[in-house]
């Protein structure tokens, strides 16, 4: 072999190392430049037990010698020749378990252990293959040692199953063609009567849009970006209008409570809450579903991201009912699944800090609405659509999935976990203070701030001990931040273009044979269910928020009444594919839980459920003169 061995070789010498077998091109490319080339004499000691295992060898040629000390002198385990790899279990350990020297001369190829660790924390995978393959070393190591067979092949070793691509380029391609097609096709057409030609065309993009959330030949928050861009490289609004929603309080607030949000996550402080709440109810099936239901009523308000209080729970409810002896997608189990999922996602827009997507909403109301509805106002209209939502969830689960007897105890089992817990982590603290500091500081009346100013607060806190750099930027749901950002400033850029003023003088001539706001109301909820056979949540109830909160004072009806109607009808499913956190709790629990047929039941009960709440809701917002 020459001294300088090919690319090709040193990847397939590479690639020989089960664990680097299926690294990307990329990873692979990465790792051999990485790779420092050593040379040893025949004799030379390589490594010496009990060094510090700071690199992975790569035999290239030549053979080495692996042995240990014993009491007698140096004991020989085994030679490895060329192509091999040896010292993986002393770089996991940090230090050499044995000593290995060139047997003949060799030349070897060394990775750092630093490169190491930061495939691994690029590809989480590539630990769990670590695992296996030292798993399978020992078993056959051990087999060897005994004289016993190989066993016969079977079940692949554990492994971290890789997201498979959804849409092929193909389909994406011929999508963004056809929203392409949208403005190409309309954007020389006369514009409607009223409504001026930038009006027009800021509305056709706004449509192709929603044509693209719909068909989504790119993520969400890209097509948010692009509409944005596109209406400051088309001349419609200057660039500080059209992104001016990066410099808002609401997005400055959704930024310091989104962090709060993955702080919870990471600490497990959710996990402690639901236990607590789970150990102070009842110790019987019925009385757990209340607990779960309750108990995110409560954590609701601390944790602003429905996914990230639904990720930490479900996999907890699934646990749960195994523990109590549920056979999978039975009805206990489903109960206890869709209490937690019900607990921690229904009440989301009840509670202003309940969802990012609300904060929206306080940015589109005017001036004067904006200063009424703070944290408690926002609480005391919703709350008779909260008692509904709260009394329909319990009603659904009684009625449609009555919990069955379980076969063991509950109190144990929660009591065991808790245990296991101990005691408050200073991480948990630090995050439990940072929450309290985001809502006292929401709700006192006392110190007149910007909100945001809270929220950089609590995220300060945060960063204190809780997230560092890199759990920053993983943890945080930097998606959502840039599509709502994005989409903060087109309320302005609607503006700008007249497009408020226009829609709200067609709503009024459309709707004149319609004199109760209340049926309007009605209207607008069963509208917005409607949607969401289309379009995703997110785009939905911003889009329908865009069109529906600025216009809705020329209907007789408050803009927060008209969002917060968009919020509770656009937030749920019926069909699985039309919840995100459906399919969050559906994934964490690996679909043992429920089946998606029990899910679409339950969904639909929920979406009835909240449209109750509206109707209910109206003559108490007509007494707050909101309607």
């Amino acid at each position: 072999m020459p001294a300088q061995p090919r690319q090709d070789e040193l990847e397939r010498l590479l690639r020989g190392v089960p664990f680097f077998r299926d690294l990307t091109a990329l990873d692979a490319a990465r790792l051999v430049g990485a790779l420092e080339e050593v040379r040893y004499p025949a004799g030379a000691v390589v490594a010496e037990e009990g060094a510090a295992g700071d690199a992975l060898y790569l035999l290239a040629e030549g053979e080495v010698e692996i042995s240990v000390r014993g009491p007698d002198g140096e004991l020989s385990l085994r030679r490895v020749s060329a192509p091999a790899h040896f010292g993986e279990l002393g770089m996991l350990l940090s230090r050499r378990t044995a000593s290995s020297r060139a047997a003949t001369d060799a030349i070897l190829w060394r990775l750092p252990r630093r490169r190491f660790e930061q495939l691994v924390r690029d590809r989480p995978d590539v630990g769990l293959t670590v695992a296996a393959a030292l798993a399978e070393d020992l078993d056959r190591r051990s087999r060897e040692f005994i004289g016993a067979p190989e066993p016969a092949p079977g079940v692949r070793p554990m492994t971290i199953e890789r997201e498979t691509r959804g849409v092929s380029m193909r389909r994406r391609l011929i999508s963004a063609a056809i929203v392409a097609a949208i403005p190409l096709v309309l954007w020389n057409v006369a514009p409607p009567e009223g409504l001026s030609a930038t009006g027009w065309r800021i509305a056709i993009l706004l449509a192709a849009a929603a044509v693209a959330w719909l068909l989504e030949p790119i993520p969400d928050f890209a097509v948010a970006m692009l509409l944005a861009a596109t209406w400051t490289a088309t001349a419609l609004v200057p660039l500080a209008t059209a992104f001016g929603g990066f410099a808002t309080s609401s997005w400055l607030l959704s930024l310091g409570a989104l962090t709060l949000a993955a702080a919870m996550a990471q600490t497990g402080l959710v996990f402690r809450g639901a236990l607590l709440m789970l150990r102070t109810f009842p110790p019987t099936p019925a009385g757990q579903v209340l607990a779960l239901l309750v108990g995110g009523l409560v954590l609701t308000p601390l944790v602003p991201q429905s996914v990230a209080r639904v990720a930490a729970i479900a996999p907890l409810t699934n646990e749960l009912a195994q523990s109590l002896g549920y056979p999978p997608r039975s009805r206990g189990s489903a109960a206890i699944a869709f209490a937690g999922l019900a607990g921690y996602w229904f009440f989301s827009s009840i509670f202003l800090t309940g969802l990012a997507t609300n904060f929206f909403l306080v940015q589109l109301l005017p001036a004067a609405e904006r200063a009424r509805f703070s944290w408690l106002a926002w609480l005391g209209a919703a709350a008779p659509a909260g008692i509904v939502c709260l009394g329909g969830a319990a009603a659904a689960i009684f009625i449609l999935f009555p919990p069955e007897r379980a076969q063991r105890g509950i109190a144990e089992v929660v009591a065991r976990q808790q245990r296991v817990l101990g005691p408050l982590t200073r991480r948990e603290g630090i995050t439990l203070l940072a929450g309290i500091v985001l809502l006292a500081g929401l709700l006192q009346p006392f110190i007149s701030l910007d909100p945001a100013w809270w929220g950089v607060v609590a995220l300060c806190i945060v960063m204190l001990g809780v997230l560092d750099r890199e759990r920053f930027r993983t943890s945080v749901d930097w998606g959502f931040l840039v599509l709502f950002g994005a989409l903060l400033g087109s309320g302005e850029v609607a503006r700008v273009g007249g497009l408020h003023t226009w829609l709200a003088d067609r709503l009024v001539s459309t709707t004149s044979l319609v004199h109760e706001p209340m049926v309007l109301v009605a209207f607008l909820a069963l509208l917005t269910a409607a949607s969401r056979i289309a379009l995703p949540s997110r785009p939905a109830m911003l889009l329908l928020m865009l069109a529906t909160v600025p216009t809705a004072p020329a209907l007789g009806i408050s803009p927060w009444v008209a969002g917060i109607t968009v919020l509770l009808m656009a937030n749920g499913w019926v069909l699985p594919y039309q919840g995100l956190e459906y399919l969050v709790a559906r994934d964490a629990t690996r679909g043992e839980a429920f089946s998606d047929r029990q899910g679409t039941i339950f969904g639909a009960a929920l979406a009835i459920t909240r449209f109750v709440a509206i109707l209910v809701s109206l003559p108490y917002w007509r007494m707050l003169g909101l309607i």
